[in-house]
């Protein structure tokens, strides 16, 4: 066996890299596959393809959203991902042993372009050079899970940086029931709580508009995902908020709407699913009542609050028309107690 390692040591070599990659993405960088899935969409259709090959850009876009749409699933992104820059090595190497003859220096340098390369072409330069760009991308991915427990320890390891931080430990405490503990964990005010002014990147409001829907406030978390999809760079799309534009629309009865938004997740590959279970049930309001019950129990009854503002009207018109919507209700309270001081940067 020893033997046959020392025969074959340039592939024992290529597969260790390929092993440390697949690691790497699968546990340190998960949230940074999570941030590349919903900030690209690939469709499976020849127009998109048309439309994407008629520049070199749009071309390589076409390639990297390729690659990127099988990240929604980890371990399968990560596999992918240590596979490609394993070829990319052993092609590296084909080149090198043509210019000078063989040795063991030019094998181990074939390494260093792909290594530089997964570093400045996997993670973005703002995940590498910013501190902030990194939490919201953590806390975002965190929350896009459902892992509440693991934001409150994030956050009691280390205070946030962002509002994105704060407003996602909120958002966890409150779907813990567990809001009262707010004074426990950093705040920031009332946008600790609500904040859905454009930002950058438009990545902090996907979270936001998770909060608004579960709130009940489906036309205000229609509204952020919007905006978050149209400030995605270079015309991209995004899986993600497509679905939240589905759901919200599905919750309203905007049927004619949805379908729009679902033919176009139809032509993808892991959101595919979703979209053929809605477009066979289009209209079949006991099937979205089964589905988005809660939600739909405590939406809003009135498209009254189509602007940022207004945060504590839209919070008191939510627990008004359903007094059983304790999340808007904790909500409320905790508003007007950090609006009026009452809760601070308490930590433990």
């Amino acid at each position: 066996m020893k033997v046959k390692l020392l025969h074959n040591w340039k592939w024992v070599m290529t597969v260790l890299m390929g092993i440390v990659i697949f690691l790497l993405c699968l546990f340190p960088f998960r949230a940074l596959l999570n941030y590349h899935e919903e900030t690209h969409l690939f469709r499976w259709t020849s127009y998109y393809f048309k439309e994407q090959v008629t520049s070199f850009h749009g071309f390589w876009e076409y390639v990297v959203s390729f690659v990127v749409q099988f990240f929604y699933v980890a371990a399968l992104g990560s596999l992918i991902v240590a596979v490609l820059f394993m070829i990319c090595q052993r092609i590296v190497w084909w080149f090198l042993k043509r210019i000078k003859k063989w040795d063991v220096a030019l094998y181990v340098i074939s390494f260093i372009p792909v290594i530089l390369l997964f570093f400045f072409l996997f993670i973005p330069s703002e995940y590498r050079k910013d501190d902030r760009f990194r939490e919201i991308i953590h806390y975002d991915y965190l929350e896009r899970t459902h892992q509440w427990q693991s934001i409150l320890d994030k956050t009691k390891a280390e205070r946030p940086l962002t509002e994105c931080g704060i407003w996602c430990t909120n958002y966890a405490l409150g779907m813990l029931g567990q809001l009262d503990r707010m004074e426990s964990y950093p705040q920031c005010g009332p946008d600790g709580l609500l904040n859905d002014a454009l930002q950058k990147p438009s990545v902090v409001l996907y979270s936001m508009s998770d909060i608004y829907f579960q709130l009940g406030a489906v036309n205000e978390a229609e509204r952020i995902a919007f905006n978050a999809k149209q400030y995605l760079p270079n015309e991209r799309k995004s899986g993600r908020l497509y679905r939240r534009l589905a759901e919200a629309n599905l919750v309203n009865g905007h049927y004619e709407i949805a379908e729009k938004y679902l033919h176009y997740l139809e032509s993808t590959l892991f959101y595919r699913s979703f979209a053929n279970r809605w477009l066979a049930d289009l209209g079949d309001e006991t099937k979205i009542e089964e589905t988005y019950a809660r939600v739909r129990q405590f939406r809003q009854k009135e498209n009254r609050w189509l602007t940022s503002n207004a945060k504590e009207l839209m919070l008191m018109q939510l627990v008004n028309e359903n007094e059983e919507n304790k999340l808007a209700f904790y909500y409320l309270v905790a508003y007007r107690l950090l609006q009026l001081g009452y809760i601070q940067n308490g930590e433990e």
